[in-house]
This record gives structure tokens, sequence and C-alpha cells, in this order.
């Protein structure tokens, strides 16, 4: 199954399902742009966390 599905109500979008694959790109995006904000320091911290979330 593949592409996405949004489900509106009186002509607002209340819920939108994605694709696995879809999902886990567009969250690998949003981790870059913030991690664009953070000073390397705090990066190379956060990454950490993150590889340290995984397991």
């Amino acid at each position: 199954m593949g592409g996405r599905t949004t489900v509106a109500r009186e002509g607002a979008v209340v819920a939108e399902l994605l694709a696995p694959e879809e999902a886990r790109r567009l969250q690998d995006a949003a981790r870059e742009v913030c991690q664009g904000f953070m000073d390397p320091r705090q990066r190379a911290a956060f990454e950490e966390f993150l590889a340290r979330q995984k397991h």
C-alpha cells in the first residue's frame, strides 16, 4: 500500500495517513531541520540520545 489518505471534516483536514516509508522520510527530514538550529555540541548530544532510543 502506498500514497496518502487524507480525512477532512467541514473543509478542514483532520487526519492524514502516510505510507511507512514516507512517514520515515518526513521524520528524518524534520530531524535534520531541527539539528540545523543546534550548535555542534548540542547536535552531537542529540544524535547520541536518538541512537540510544532506537535500541
